[in-house]
């Protein structure tokens, strides 16, 4: 059975109201969190809605929806993705789970287990740098991430992982755990809320949007 990540986001209206929120919530960490996304210098993998990260110098992760991928000319929301993350430096170990993620997104596969080779072969750069600092509680059932973005804002994230059938019921309950918080529901990752400030062309270009863009364009 296929395991997504389900992951709801929300901008934070009244930090003051959230603070109060997460104090009934169970403590994990905090941290640093910086994320390089590589992309070609056009955002083809942006406009596909594939994401492909470096956290912290430490893994390589691919998110995407692969029903979304294939149903490039319909539209969805950012809401449920599969992800893939693979220590860095690559081992190899790890070499043949990466060219499968490339041969589904059909990019081109690495011979030897060298980010630069993935890099170079694909054509990819440093496109987005987008660097937080993480706090992460969690409850009975969901992990909770509150995320203060340097140049977007403060913004919380609910994750978990279920199977297909399960998704909507998972984002029902999610919905309804904070249905009291002064939030805006945010229908794309941080990525596009980059490109949405910083180059609306691309952004407009991308598979999520927020809803006051959808139908827009």
């Amino acid at each position: 059975m296929k395991i997504f990540e389900v992951e709801l986001k929300f901008q934070v209206l009244d930090k003051g109201q959230l603070k109060d929120f997460v104090k009934k919530l169970t403590p994990i960490g905090k941290r640093r969190v910086v994320d390089v996304y590589l992309d070609t210098k056009d955002g083809d993998l942006y406009r596909k809605g594939i994401f492909i990260r470096i956290r912290d110098n430490k893994t390589l992760d691919f998110k995407f929806n692969l029903e979304d991928f294939k149903n490039l000319e319909t539209e969805s929301e950012h809401e449920h993705c599969e992800e893939h993350s693979f220590s860095l430096p690559i081992s190899a170990e790890s070499l043949e789970a990466i060219n499968q993620n490339l041969r589904i997104l059909g990019l081109k596969e690495i011979s030897s287990p060298d980010l630069e080779e993935f890099k170079k072969l694909n054509g990819f750069v440093e496109s987005v740098m987008l660097d937080k600092i993480r706090e992460k509680f969690r409850d009975e059932d969901f992990e909770y991430s509150v995320d203060d973005v340097k140049g977007l804002g403060q913004f919380m994230e609910i994750e978990t992982q279920a199977s297909e059938d399960q998704l909507e019921e998972i984002k029902e309950v999610m919905r309804e755990n904070v249905k009291n918080l002064k939030l805006k529901l945010i229908t794309t990752g941080y990525n596009e809320l980059y490109w949405r400030k910083h180059n609306f062309d691309l952004y407009k270009q991308g598979r999520y949007f927020l809803e006051e863009d959808k139908g827009n364009f």
